[in-house]
């Protein structure tokens, strides 16, 4: 095999070979889209996106009577940007990376500093904005590090024109999250020690209680989603009563659950939809094949639906609503392309998209389900999976696509990289493997401390079903993923190089031991590192992990891994591909320079898209075998 040497770095890629796939598409599916992140201003007269500019995203704000066109563009890309909120009305706050904070007021197109002194400071804990507080338009309620005690976050009330703050709730150990209703109680402060999380409740008299002691990997789950309108409840997603997580209200004072609102039996409660001018739930979402909504009250199941009608769409939430309810924000899942807007204004009764890229509308839509897979030793479990076959349907290639996380999921929906793969004549099944998060806690605990073993065992019975059903050929398989998927696609090149041809891997995970030493230097490890370790030893640890198997590996193998990794550090990669190199394996190594883990450069992406296409054509392509 030949090799070259990438200057300043001791690694090696293999001389590529003759770029595959249409430059067009990917140029398109690897840049921003037109407009992202849409917001609606609460008095409704304003909106604010990131909107593409080349391979940039600005942020930009407009007037809702007017065009997008006419739009401020406000000195900062994406990059730059932490969190955005609007505020009293026509202000939009926002959060800079650095931890700043800026005020935009669309009224009078004024930016400034939020606050001009004793604000966050870079290198503390970032801001995080509690309640806008609708009644009172020049006060908002946030929580950052407190000075008198490192570490831990206090409550101000911040006086959104003069920039003025007052602390109201002082940083006490070991609450690191408040949570206030929305006319700016604080109600309620969320702690962890160990492994444990807590929940403490302000009582009538202002003193605290302690209301929720939890084992963070063995009670039932408990998330707090938002104090309700009054302070005295809570939504939160619970596990309490059923294995998949519910939506229920629950008395701040004592901790007491009070009413379901929505479960699955099969699938976990992700969220509550809030009516934005009571402040109160009446719906919810989960995740199934795709996303799913509840709607409970009667005039917004009406209203949605009407909308859908008009729009011709069958997956629509509403994303924003001025407090008057005289406009209203729209969004629709786009099986072919990025999230798509709609503003629609009660009283003129029009209903405006905003624009989008019309190139999406003749991008190659894959053919898309939810499948259902027997695992296990008997297959006596089943794993969901995701299913996108190719436009003009199977060519017997295929590629098993490992989500990373590994506490995360696949589902039905846009993914610009399985289109990439699906529009070059590959099958991609997206295995939901035990770990997976979303399908109740039994399914999601039944990966803890199984890397390499029950999830890996996961993987290759998502590969072997594509080639029993018929949609892959023997010997025409890939394996492929990121972060965690990355592990398990070099697991794979080690254990099941009788199904898999080749593997890629992006910014894998190479050893677990050294995974867990760098995990075990952040603040909340002991929420992390216990459902990685399980019950195992270093040693039988080191034997799950490719980095010291690597003289086992069997299949060619493409690794791409980013310099700037923060989740999962460079060197991992750099050192598996010393080993491959040191055992003459068959490999590729590539470096992305100044990238992080989750690859937001547009340039980046296309590396590793082009990339990934050119190294499963040479192995498992149309003419691999000629």
């Amino acid at each position: 095999m030949r090799w070259s040497v990438l200057v300043g770095l001791m690694v090696w890629a293999s001389v590529p070979a003759r770029a595959t796939g249409d430059p067009k598409l990917l140029t398109e599916l690897t840049r921003p889209a037109l407009y992202a992140a849409v917001s609606l201003s609460s008095d409704g007269h304003y909106l604010a996106a990131l909107k593409r500019k080349g391979d940039q995203q600005a942020l930009v704000v407009w007037n809702a009577a007017k065009k997008p066109e006419s739009a401020d563009v406000l000195p900062y890309d994406r990059a730059e940007l932490n969190w955005l909120a609007w505020v009293g009305g026509g202000r939009l706050l926002i959060s800079l990376n650095e931890h700043g904070l800026v005020l935009y007021d669309a009224h009078i197109g004024r930016l400034r500093p939020l606050i001009e002194h004793g604000g966050p400071r870079p290198e503390d804990l970032p801001p995080v904005l509690l309640s806008a507080l609708p009644d009172d338009p020049t006060t908002i309620l946030m929580q950052w590090e407190d000075d008198a005690v490192e570490g831990y976050p206090a409550v101000y009330r911040v006086n959104a024109v003069t920039g003025e703050s007052r602390k109201v709730v002082s940083a006490w150990k070991p609450v690191i999250r408040w949570w206030a209703s929305p006319s700016g109680q604080v109600a309620l402060g969320e702690g962890f020690r160990g492994r444990r999380q807590l929940l403490y409740s302000r009582q009538a008299d202002g003193s605290w209680r302690k209301i929720a002691d939890h084992d963070y990997f063995k009670d039932p789950p408990l998330d707090v989603l938002a104090v309700e309108a009054g302070g005295a409840t809570a939504l939160v997603l619970s596990g309490h009563a059923s294995n998949t997580r519910e939506l229920w209200r629950m008395n701040i004072r004592s901790g007491t659950m009070l009413q379901k609102l929505a479960g699955d039996g099969r699938f976990d409660m992700a969220a509550a939809i809030l009516d934005p001018e009571t402040d109160l739930a009446v719906g919810a979402s989960f995740t199934a094949d795709g996303t799913r909504e509840i709607i409970w009250q009667g005039n917004t199941r009406r209203q949605l639906s009407t909308v859908a009608g008009r729009l011709g769409v069958h997956h629509l939430g509403l994303f924003g609503s001025s407090r008057d309810g005289r406009r209203e924000l729209y969004h629709s899942y786009n099986p072919r392309g990025p999230i798509r807007y709609y503003l629609y204004d009660r009283d003129a009764d029009t209903l405006n998209a905003i624009p989008h890229d019309t190139a999406e509308d003749s991008w190659p839509a894959p053919k898309e389900s939810g499948v259902w897979i027997p695992v296990g030793k008997k297959g006596q479990q089943q794993m969901h999976a995701v299913l996108s076959v190719p436009k003009d349907g199977a060519t017997g290639r295929a590629v098993v696509l490992v989500h990373g996380g590994p506490v995360s999921r696949a589902s039905v929906g846009y993914d610009p990289l399985v289109t990439w793969l699906t529009a070059a004549g590959y099958t991609v099944l997206q295995p939901n493997f035990r770990g997976s998060s979303g399908f109740g806690e039994a399914w999601r605990r039944a990966g803890y401390g199984e890397w390499g073993r029950d999830m890996q065992d996961d993987v290759r019975t998502a590969g072997e079903w594509l080639v029993k059903t018929g949609r892959a050929k023997a010997g025409s398989l890939c394996v492929m993923g990121g972060s965690y998927g990355g592990y398990a696609a070099l697991m794979s090149s080690i254990k099941d190089y009788d199904l898999y041809a080749c593997a890629v891997s992006l910014n894998g995970v190479t050893s677990i031991p050294h995974l867990i030493a760098f995990l075990e230097k952040h603040r909340f490890y002991k929420l992390t590192v216990p459902r990685i370790r399980g019950h195992q030893s270093d040693y039988v640890l080191s034997r799950l992990s490719p980095l010291y198997r690597a003289s086992l590996v069997r299949t060619p193998v493409l690794m791409l891994h980013s310099t700037e990794d923060g989740n999962v550090p460079y060197e991992e990669g750099r050192q598996m591909a010393l080993m491959l190199h040191k055992y003459h394996k068959d490999f590729n190594f590539i470096t992305l320079k100044g990238a992080r883990h989750q690859l937001t450069k547009p340039e980046d992406r296309r590396t590793y898209y082009q990339a990934a296409l050119d190294f499963l054509d040479a192995h498992i392509g149309p003419h691999a075998h000629d």
